[in-house]
């Protein structure tokens, strides 16, 4: 009877692991997917959601030399961006340092072989890159689910 229940008890927690695994997976081709999937109108709603959620109060250093849809933030205003990512569940794909006005580095989620909406990456990458150098400038690629665009 011990026995038997050790088995069971081993097979379930494999099964939950593999599940675990396929989840994650899952959420990697839904995201890829999604993205694809964005209407023109949800991209101006999803700009409109970052301007009004996650930027709203954070100076855009975005003096004119990018796209004016491409948002650029000192040090202390990325981190607090990052945590409100977070609390949204909102994917970030790259982060884009720029020093005295010129491109610097970019890493993306696929560099630490996770998923876009995964916190840990985009908080690691930020980390290493504020050890790095200082004074630099930050932006990012995002990705709005598409059930915070409907609210």
């Amino acid at each position: 009877m011990k026995k038997l229940l050790q088995i069971v008890l081993i097979g379930l927690l494999t099964l939950s692991c593999n599940n675990k695994n396929r989840t994650e997976t899952k959420t990697f081709e839904e995201a890829e997917m999604e993205l694809k999937d964005y209407s023109e109108k949800e991209r101006i709603k999803e700009s409109q959601y970052l301007k009004t959620n996650v930027f709203n109060g954070l100076e855009n250093l975005n003096d004119g030399f990018d796209s004016e849809s491409i948002y650029y933030f000192s040090e202390s205003d990325f981190e607090i961006v990052l945590g409100r990512v977070e609390k949204n569940e909102i994917a970030i794909f790259g982060i884009e340092p720029w020093l005295n006005g010129d491109f610097y580095d970019v890493l993306s989620y696929e560099d630490y072989k996770t998923v876009a909406n995964d916190p840990k990456w985009y908080r690691k990458a930020f980390t290493e890159f504020k050890n790095r150098e200082k004074n630099l400038m930050y932006s990012a690629s995002y990705q709005v689910p598409k059930k915070l665009l409907a609210e």
